[in-house]
């Protein structure tokens, strides 16, 4: 399946009155809203929120407690899931 490219931040979902629903990933947070919004995907039918991703409400929407990995197949369902951690040394000597 492709992907566009993973986004990386705090995503901020907002349900539409259509029942669609918009995802922001933003570089932060200011007064429960995205600050800095570097990617948006916009009236989507489903959003997908993996395992091991925590949301707590965030004025009209919802939004990730850190940050995640944001990114959409040609089915047009938005993933969200989290990141991954130690990873390990980048270099070995």
């Amino acid at each position: 399946m492709t992907k566009t490219p993973t986004d990386r931040g705090i995503a901020f979902i907002k349900e539409n009155a259509n029942g669609t629903k918009n995802v922001y990933v933003a570089v932060g947070v200011a007064a429960s809203a995205p600050e800095d919004v570097i990617a948006m995907h916009l009236d989507r039918q489903y959003v997908a929120v993996g395992t091991g991703v925590t949301t707590v409400a965030a004025g009209n929407m919802v939004r990730t407690t850190e940050a995640v990995h944001v990114s959409s197949g040609m089915d047009g369902v938005v993933q969200i899931t989290a990141r991954q951690r130690n990873l390990g040394p980048l270099l070995t000597q």
